[in-house]
């Protein structure tokens, strides 16, 4: 059975902490704990549209994947050989509006199944 005095005290405890420290954990919140949730859902819809163009130019002769920041977010172009074919997240702007200043030395190929992930980028380059 549960002692019901040190239920008490805890919940005592508790209730006043939260008296306490409840504004100023609210503003906290509101100051940086929004910012950092919304953070977190864009880094996650950047991943989601990149892991996409990856899968796609994985299926297309000569894939590879650029990476553009249209507007200050960050997109993702497939490529058939110099061609752009599509960008993730899809944008209003045409593929070749998003892609006429765009440095097409930085593309990246998508890795072949079963083989790891390169990590960073060579220094040769």
């Amino acid at each position: 059975m549960v002692n019901v005095g040190r239920a008490a005290k805890a919940v005592g405890t508790g209730t006043r902490l939260v008296v306490k420290y409840g504004p100023q954990a609210k503003i906290a919140w509101d100051n940086g704990g929004r910012k950092a949730a919304e953070a977190t859902a864009r880094r996650a819809r950047s991943l989601t549209a990149r892991r996409k163009a990856f899968t796609h130019a994985a299926t297309v002769v000569d894939g590879a994947v650029l990476r553009i920041a249209p507007g200050g977010s960050t997109a993702y172009a497939v490529l058939s050989g110099d061609q752009p074919v599509a960008v993730y997240p899809p944008q209003e702007e045409s593929l070749d509006t998003l892609l006429a200043h765009a440095d097409l030395s930085r593309r990246e190929l998508p890795r072949e199944p079963g083989r790891p992930a390169l990590r960073g980028r060579s220094r040769g380059d």
